[in-house]
């Protein structure tokens, strides 16, 4: 029989999901708040069943659990009242054979995706990620802020950023990631020296607003650690070079 770990929202929701799906395949789903909680349940559990671990954590979490055998790791990559919604992505990686007898009762929670054998694959999905939502969440809060200090209400401007996103966005993005693969950053349309003052604009208006300048001032001091690395003339795309170079050394 099935059993379900966790007493969380997302695991009641997995749970339920779960429920609607056809036959019994012995196995042990786990979405407990923490890497500690999940390995304390799973020391309770017989050897010999299949494990498909949901809780969040790191890659170095998710190879050490792997080491029990039969284990699939995996990330939702939404809030508990998306879970069955088709559109929902729930990535997987660990052992092929878990996934591949388990895919369609997996795909009662939304897009099951495979990630391959490492089993630190789907956490490190899910941390990057989530990293991209805070981020873009964080930037359209401050857009928010910024506009309602003249009295322009979020929901009045939200259906123009999400155009704006899944057009010209969505094709920046998919720009950019050729330039990233290949180390190339063309600037034949824009390049941080033309973006340079505009950057000094928005933590400006930001500071005369009294809003926040955190967001404002990190982008702009990224732009500026890249042209001062020789990526001036490149596009916004180079700033990968200077996140992967680590944090700046203080003094």
């Amino acid at each position: 029989m099935d059993f379900v770990i966790g007493t969380n929202s997302r695991a009641d929701a997995l749970r339920a999901a779960l429920a609607t799906t056809q036959g019994e395949h012995d196995l042990v789903l786990v979405c407990a708040d923490d890497y500690a909680a999940a390995e304390a349940a799973l020391a309770g559990q017989p050897a010999g069943r299949d494990v498909v671990n949901l809780t969040s954590g790191t890659r170095e979490q998710a190879a050490r659990l792997a080491t029990r055998g039969r284990y699939l790791d995996g990330a939702l990559m939404a809030h508990p009242e998306h879970v069955g919604d088709p559109a929902t992505v729930t990535v997987y990686s660990g052992s092929a054979e878990v996934f591949d007898r388990h895919r369609e009762r997996l795909a009662a929670f939304g897009q099951a995706v495979y990630l391959g054998p490492d089993p630190g694959t789907a956490a490190l999905y899910d941390l990057a990620l989530l990293n991209l939502a805070w981020a873009t969440l964080t930037g359209y809060l401050q857009t928010a802020a910024l506009l309602g200090s003249a009295g322009v209400r979020a929901a009045e401007v939200s259906p123009l950023i999400t155009g704006w996103l899944t057009g010209t966005v969505n094709q920046v993005i998919t720009e950019y990631a050729g330039q990233i693969d290949e180390g190339r950053y063309p600037g034949d349309g824009e390049w941080l020296e033309l973006d340079a003052p505009l950057m000094d604009h928005l933590r400006d208006a930001t500071r005369e607003l009294g809003l926040d300048d955190t967001l404002a001032t990190t982008v702009r001091s990224l732009t500026h650690r890249a042209i001062d690395a020789g990526h001036g003339q490149h596009s916004f795309a180079s700033l990968v070079e200077v996140i992967r170079s680590g944090a700046p050394e203080t003094v």
